[in-house]
């Protein structure tokens, strides 16, 4: 009797150096690749129009076409994962699922719940597929979490070196193998499947949303995008990366976040490149990501609670519903703030000096709950992980792990001048102010020597120390 399994995507959309796969087919006469919807995850993105829903119906129809090429196909439904899981491993009589590890606290619960419906009939097997290194293997002497990212990364760096990585050892081998013959195709199961022989538009309406065509992130594009940066901009990347205006970042973030592209990868060819800065700063970047994941994990009360807790329900956050209005209407009178909140809700990406400037003004200059401007950025931002996205959020509120220190506050003005001097990015996202002089824009009385922008929703200087004052008064009584 052939042995059938299930391999079931999640954040690893893509046929290539995939772990799930690799393990599927050493255990596996045959398997069959599945994708859910999930209604749960769905629920908090009510956009019909949502970019990422288009993105990955043109990602699993990219999936479904190279399956068919080797006479497969991908099975796509739509719903609560834990009823499908049960409902298709009963029917197939499937005895093991395969999939990539998630290390979100929801999803840690899902799949402990998915395993428990199953009992002793079917086994879960799950891969770190989504990070380098699972969380709970870099930790102190002590068997603790790391809580600071230098002594992580040097950790990090550390386990890889004897790991073996530089000589392509397991922790960062290319996962290849042969499809071929090994996809299985069920031809009557009483559950309702997405088809996608109809195009990723008529997919997506079939779960209620509409379908955007999207020139900014195609996802038969990804290779090609690691490739171009890895070939040259990497070298650029250690000073490049800070100006608004260039094209000195990789990009490749919602790749990777939907998984098309293989963590594994970049680290390899990172290496394979030359160790220059650039390629250094790059590869501590992605660091940054797993120690993110790495806090979520052992904290997972951080999704919604400060991680210093002398912060934790401590700190009076402002409530005026027109300043948060303002704000994510571009209306702050800040030409770079403005312009930073246009180009997240035209091209569903940020630039990353942008995302620290912004939080930082929302949450030090308007006092606007990191917890807002957190649920912001995840309506709109094609890369959004959750352990990033907070992570990114606390530091910038001086209330998460190796944050920013509370008086550290970013100036719109001088940020501007640094790092958009012409004012490239700012004209590019606010075409009103195409005319207006570069050598203004970034000028505090900006406002009254342009007559087409509003003035400053708050005094810069005043909201600074306004900060700083609410922030010393908390640590007092602590």
């Amino acid at each position: 009797m052939n042995k059938t399994s299930i391999i079931w995507l999640r954040r690893n959309l893509r046929l290539h150096d995939n772990r799930s796969f690799a393990a599927a087919l050493r255990n596996s006469d045959k398997i069959l690749p599945i994708f859910i919807f999930d209604t749960t995850i769905l629920e908090r993105f009510k956009n019909p129009h949502d970019r990422r829903l288009s993105f990955l119906a043109n990602t699993l129809c990219l999936i479904n076409d190279e399956l068919k090429k080797l006479k497969g196909k991908l099975l796509v439904f739509h719903g609560n994962p834990i009823e499908i899981i049960s409902k298709l491993t009963a029917i197939l009589k499937i005895e093991n699922i395969y999939a990539d590890e998630d290390y979100e606290p929801s999803n840690i619960a899902r799949d402990k719940t998915v395993q428990e419906l199953l009992g002793s009939n079917c086994t879960l097997n799950l891969y770190c597929d989504h990070l380098l290194i699972k969380p709970a293997r870099v930790l102190t002497k002590d068997n603790k979490p790391y809580k600071v990212y230098t002594p992580y990364m040097q950790a990090f760096r550390k386990f890889i070196a004897n790991n073996g990585v530089i000589a392509h050892n397991k922790l960062l081998m290319n996962y290849s193998y042969n499809l071929e013959g090994k996809l299985y195709i069920p031809q009557d199961i009483d559950l309702k499947t997405i088809d996608l022989n109809v195009g990723a538009s008529e997919a997506l309406k079939q779960i209620g949303y509409v379908y955007k065509e999207d020139e900014l992130w195609q996802p038969r594009n990804a290779q090609n995008i690691l490739n171009k940066f890895i070939a040259n901009r990497i070298n650029f990347y250690k000073t490049d990366r800070d100006f608004l205006y260039r094209n000195g970042t990789s990009t490749i973030s919602p790749y990777l976040r939907f998984g098309l592209i293989s963590i594994r990868e970049c680290y390899r060819k990172a290496f394979n490149a030359s160790l220059n800065p650039g390629t250094v700063t790059w590869i501590n970047e992605l660091i940054w990501r797993e120690f993110y994941a790495t806090i979520l994990y052992h904290f997972p009360n951080t999704v919604n609670e400060e991680f210093l807790e002398k912060y934790r329900n401590k700190i009076p956050w402002n409530n005026k519903k027109e300043y948060f209005n303002k704000f994510i209407n571009a209306e702050t009178g800040y030409p770079i703030i403005d312009a930073a909140v246009k180009q997240l809700i035209s091209d569903g990406w940020m630039h990353n000096r942008s995302r620290m400037i912004v939080a930082s003004f929302f949450t030090k200059n308007l006092l606007l709950d990191w917890r807002k401007g957190e649920e912001f950025f995840a309506q709109y931002l094609m890369d959004y992980e959750l352990a990033s996205n907070v992570g990114g959020w606390q530091w910038a509120s001086s209330c998460g792990t190796d944050a920013q220190p509370y008086f550290r506050i970013f100036n719109p003005y001088t940020q501007g001048q640094h790092f958009d001097p012409d004012a490239e990015y700012i004209k590019k996202y606010l075409p009103t102010l195409k005319k207006a002089q570069t050598h203004i824009i970034h000028n505090i009385n900006f406002y009254k020597m342009y007559d087409n922008y509003p003035k400053p929703m708050v005094d810069y200087v005043l909201s600074r120390a306004k900060a700083i004052e609410v922030f010393k008064q908390d640590l007092r009584y602590i």
